[in-house]
């Protein structure tokens, strides 16, 4: 009896070490993967949270297949100076490696609804993920719902993207239920969903009131309009009552990951390009407008008419 309890105490103990070795080596990697939180045991130096931010990318990153990526993956396992080159090799111009007090030094603007000549005007700036998403949402929704008015404008100039969920779910009383748009990964497709005024798939899973407006919407955007601006824009893409007005956008139509690593450090990923609910694929170019700018005051006119 003793010696059976002393074979299953050595092999629980084993099973113990090889479990700690197993999160030693694939935590920092696979922790970030799926749980969004890499996981560091006895330590995270400098030299492991670079190894973690390549390995991530590597697995992760929408372009990490390519050639370009494969030949600066191996010098960045030496070089630490090349570690940036990975980044962007992996996940192209959206990805990057930035610290917390970069991130805060970004300036907020809060969302605003008013009525302009019977024009329900809704401005739709930048997110940061540490912002209130839901006083965001309630912002835009609420005040479009209130509003009486013959055509709605969405202007997203200057809003170079942060949390999704929060814009789709403040503007989700303009865009019907469904498939808002998809993103395209290494593997695989995944809907961004609108429900009612629910908003799921893309960003922080946000839900606000308001219900459904029937009303015709001018879309704007200028060279500012990135990131989670451009898939909001792409949201309203291929609806009948929607027309676009002003410059082409920055062309960052793409989703990433964001990873924060114990050193203060975070690492923005790409992992899949933006896809329109018209079936076309975005990532790095600018999406262009259907008019300019000055053509929105003739537009409104006739619609309001």
């Amino acid at each position: 009896m003793k010696l059976a309890l002393k074979i299953i105490g050595a092999v629980l103990a084993v099973l113990v070490v090889a479990a700690l070795a197993l999160v030693y080596v694939f935590g920092p990697t696979y922790g970030a993967m799926f749980t969004g939180k890499p996981i560091f045991l006895f330590g995270a130096s400098e030299s492991r949270i670079n190894t973690a931010m390549l390995d991530t990318a590597a697995a992760q990153g929408i372009y990490a297949d390519s050639p370009e990526f494969k030949d600066v993956y191996e010098r960045a396992k030496d070089d630490p100076a090349a570690l940036d080159d990975a980044i962007t090799a992996a996940g192209g111009k959206h990805s990057t490696i930035y610290t917390r007090e970069e991130e805060e030094s970004v300036p907020h603007t809060d969302p605003k609804v008013e009525l302009r000549n019977n024009v329900v005007w809704a401005t739709v700036p930048g997110i940061g993920r540490f912002d209130d998403g839901q006083a965001y949402a309630d912002t835009l929704a609420h005040g479009l719902a209130d509003a009486p008015a013959c055509a709605a404008v969405v202007d997203l100039r200057g809003n170079g993207g942060g949390d999704m969920g929060p814009m789709l779910a403040g503007l989700s009383p303009l865009l019907p239920d469904g498939p808002a748009l998809y993103f395209q990964s290494r593997s695989r497709k995944t809907p961004v969903m609108i429900d009612g005024n629910h908003v799921a798939g893309g960003g922080t899973p946000t839900t606000t009131s308001g219900g459904k407006l029937d009303l015709p919407v001018a879309v704007l955007t200028d060279g500012e309009t990135a990131s989670s601006g451009e898939a909001t824009l792409l949201a309203f893409r291929g609806l009948d009552n929607v027309r676009t007005f002003g410059e082409p956008t920055a062309g960052y139509a793409s989703a990433n990951v964001v990873i924060d690593y114990p050193d203060g450090r975070s690492l923005m990923l790409t992992v899949a390009k933006d896809v329109a609910r018209t079936g076309e694929e975005f990532a790095e170019d600018p999406i262009a407008p259907d008019a300019p700018l000055s053509e929105l005051d003739g537009w409104l006119h006739d619609v309001c008419r």
